[in-house]
């Protein structure tokens, strides 16, 4: 699978929900589902409200997505 610059956008985390699972805001105002990637969840980096992540958008689903980065923490 190839990913492109489109498929990645900065998101913050407004909500974090069971199993793993966040709800990110993207600046435009799209609300959308998204997990850990394997990579990620090896590191045990924790993942707060407030903090801003990269998120690679899926591409027949594009209200869910895969949390690859964390940018910047609250």
């Amino acid at each position: 699978m190839r990913t492109t610059a489109l498929d990645t956008v900065l998101a913050t985390v407004t909500a974090e929900l069971p199993q793993q699972l966040f709800r990110l805001q993207i600046s435009d105002g799209t609300v959308i589902l998204a997990g850990r990637s394997e990579e990620l969840g090896r590191l045990a980096r924790p993942i707060r409200m407030g903090s801003t992540v990269m998120v690679r958008r899926a591409r027949l689903d594009p209200g869910r997505g895969t949390i690859i980065g964390i940018v910047a923490d609250p």
